[in-house]
């Protein structure tokens, strides 16, 4: 017997391309992010913006100072007047404009006006005066929710903003 090899036949069909099956998988990978992202933001801006309606458009009155030490300190002392009825105001606007008035005299006199935006987590408006100066106005809440007081920096002291009875 003799031992041939047995010749091989070509093939000759065109091979088949294996199809990419990695370019699909990151397209869809990244439009999924990509909506994921946007989703996060719409969300965030949504609640945010439904959160906000518990002060926005509220008029607060000063009740009480605290110096750095928590002390409750004269109100009288810091607005440095006699008015056993004067009141310091802030007014928060739904589009997220405040004013913050702490001196006795005409509105334009005392008023600082600037913007504000909410951080949730930390409960605090970060607020920004039309002079560049920063501070946080930090909310206080009770058991219920609902703002007890807002605590607001004016000089060395801790101002205390309520919403007044009517």
């Amino acid at each position: 017997m003799s031992k041939k090899k047995a010749k091989k036949k070509k093939n000759t069909a065109p091979k088949k391309k294996k199809r990419d099956i990695k370019t699909p998988l990151i397209l869809i990978a990244v439009v999924a992010v990509v909506g994921l992202i946007i989703g996060g933001i719409y969300l965030h801006y949504r609640l945010t913006s439904l959160e906000c309606t518990d002060f926005a458009d509220k008029h607060f009155e000063s009740v009480a100072a605290f110096d750095a030490t928590g002390d409750e300190a004269d109100l009288k002392k810091i607005y440095n007047n006699r008015y056993d009825d004067f009141r310091g105001s802030l007014d928060l606007k739904g589009d997220g404009t405040f004013s913050f008035w702490m001196d006795v005299g005409y509105a334009d006199d005392g008023t600082h006006k600037g913007t504000y935006t909410y951080d949730r987590g930390s409960e605090t408006l970060k607020a920004v005066f039309d002079n560049g100066d920063k501070a946080d106005f930090k909310l206080i809440r009770n058991k219920d929710g609902a703002i007890d007081y807002i605590e607001a920096p004016y000089q060395d002291y801790k101002i205390r903003f309520v919403i007044p009875e009517v």
